[in-house]
């Protein structure tokens, strides 16, 4: 829950004074990074919100082509963003997945045949999109989505869906459902209050889904300077009870500072927490470093009041929260990722101050006491509690505990072009620090042909005993169920872009 403010400044300010004595080694570095030819990119250019987008190939109008052969960079961005034709693409995946998981097998032993669970996955999804640009002033987005299960009916989903306008080369505008450029992390991005996903730690790159909004971006003439302002609407199963009072409001100003890009920013939305939030990126060598940190006054996660654990207590309720609309929780994280590319070899890591966890003493108590609801209710006669027995109790558990600890980290690491370019391998584990359980997941990948690939993935939950690890009660291994191991072969056929 809330923690002193001293411990949450303290982490902000470790995170980003690794950064800062990191990024004052080497200057030279950023010159090329920061001032590039990607300033003068497509997605810079309209605000480079859309990760889907590709660069867009192919002619200008007559008019475009005239103006560049001026030889002005204006003319050359006029037939860069002016296109004949609507631009159509996508991408395909296909893959199917057996897996099998043997629990404890460290205590209990382990048998190839004798695997407590079983599972067949399959993925057939699709995504499609338009890009039209009828003008170097004008832009319609749109991508969408499906995947299998198939339902009855059309069963695709709206990803994006914008249209961009741009004032006097001044003022850039945005409206529609867009992803939102907002944090910088890699594994978690505490900064993101705007986007309606959150990143996936085992899929960090996938592009997240952003909400509808009107976005205005104004850059600073001859200054790497930009503000950002939003206004949301917010995400809502019931779109016509919507009233002005609900949309949320978010503003951003991007600056250098030094051989950093700093950002600057503020969220508020009625009945949630007011957030600002400070980010900062740059690079050192081949390391690409990042740091986020946020405050808010209050906190929009409901905290565990307290957990029946006898008879008199389930009228109450098996289990009440509470919110704190009060205090400043913070979360800070920072990281850096290291690409090789003549080695093909790249490597993760982030640290994550989780504002929102629950202290040492905190967390154990909220274990037992679950741990002593789940048995309470084994000894109950179904239906005593409606709606809720010993079973739904412990995937309630699960759902308590999530992201419960203060410290967290993850890494990655891969390495490509093994075996003529068949042969990757890759691992990714991530750790609650604060109570020493986590998951780990090698990965070696067979690349048969252009289109076909087959991987082995084993999975490992794990918790510590020694120092201050929880053992069977470490986070990682409450959510998996118990410390387990899985195995799961994944064959990839026919995936690809278009």
């Amino acid at each position: 829950m809330k923690t002193s403010i001293f411990r949450s400044l303290l982490a902000a300010a470790v995170c980003f004074g690794l950064l800062s004595a990191a990024a004052a080694q080497d200057a030279s570095f950023f010159e090329d990074d920061l001032f590039g030819d990607d300033m003068f990119s497509d997605d810079a250019l309209f605000g480079g919100d859309s990760s889907g987008v590709e660069p867009v190939s192919g002619t200008g109008s007559a008019d475009s082509v005239g103006s560049a052969s001026r030889g002005t960079a204006a003319g050359a961005v006029s037939t860069f963003l002016k296109t004949e034709g609507v631009r159509i693409g996508g991408n395909w995946s296909g893959s199917v997945s057996p897996a099998w998981t043997w629990t404890d097998p460290w205590h209990d032993g382990f048998e190839l045949d004798d695997f407590d669970a079983r599972s067949l996955s399959a993925d057939v999804g699709a995504k499609v999109f338009f890009d039209a640009r009828p003008n170097e002033d004008t832009r319609f987005y749109g991508a969408f989505k499906t995947s299998w299960p198939f339902g009855e009916q059309a069963d695709i989903g709206v990803f994006e869906l914008f249209g961009d306008r741009v004032w006097n080369d001044r003022l850039f505008f945005r409206f529609g459902k867009h992803t939102v450029k907002w944090g910088v992390g890699y594994f978690w991005s505490p900064a993101d209050v705007v986007n309606i996903t959150e990143i996936d730690p085992t899929d960090p790159e996938a592009q997240l889904e952003g909400p509808v909004s009107l976005r205005v971006h104004m850059p600073v003439p001859g200054t790497q300077t930009n503000f950002w302002a939003y206004a949301i609407v917010p995400p809502s199963i019931e779109p016509a009870a919507l009233v002005p009072e609900d949309i949320a409001y978010a503003g951003k100003l991007e600056f250098l500072l030094g051989n950093y890009e700093i950002g600057a920013g503020a969220f508020w939305q009625r009945d949630l927490a007011p957030k600002a939030m400070l980010t900062a990126t740059g690079s050192l060598w081949r390391f690409n470093l990042f740091g986020e940190f946020v405050a808010g006054w209050g906190s929009d996660k409901k905290f565990v009041k307290n957990v029946a654990t006898s008879i008199p207590e389930l009228p109450a309720g098996p289990i009440t929260f509470e919110k704190d609309d009060n205090g400043v929780y913070v979360s800070a994280t920072a990281g850096f990722m290291y690409m090789d590319s003549k080695n093909d070899f790249t490597a993760a890591f982030q640290y994550f101050y989780n504002g929102d966890g629950y202290s040492d003493s905190a967390r154990k108590d909220l274990i037992k006491d679950s741990r002593d609801l789940v048995a309470l209710l084994e000894t109950l006669p179904p239906g005593t509690v409606p709606g809720l027995d010993s079973q739904n109790a412990s995937y309630m558990m699960r759902g308590l505990v999530a992201n419960a600890g203060l410290h967290y980290a993850g890494v990655s690491l891969s390495k490509t072009g093994l075996a003529d370019d068949k042969l990757s391998v890759s691992v990714f584990a991530m750790a609650s620090l604060s109570d020493l359980s986590g998951m780990a997941q090698p990965s070696v990948s067979w690349n048969f042909f252009d289109g076909f690939s087959a991987s082995l993935n084993p999975l490992f939950w794990w918790s510590a005993d020694a120092l201050w690890g929880a053992g069977n009660d470490g986070e990682y291994v409450i959510l998996s169920g118990g410390p387990s191991v899985s195995l799961s072969f994944k064959a990839t056929l026919g995936s690809g872009k278009f």
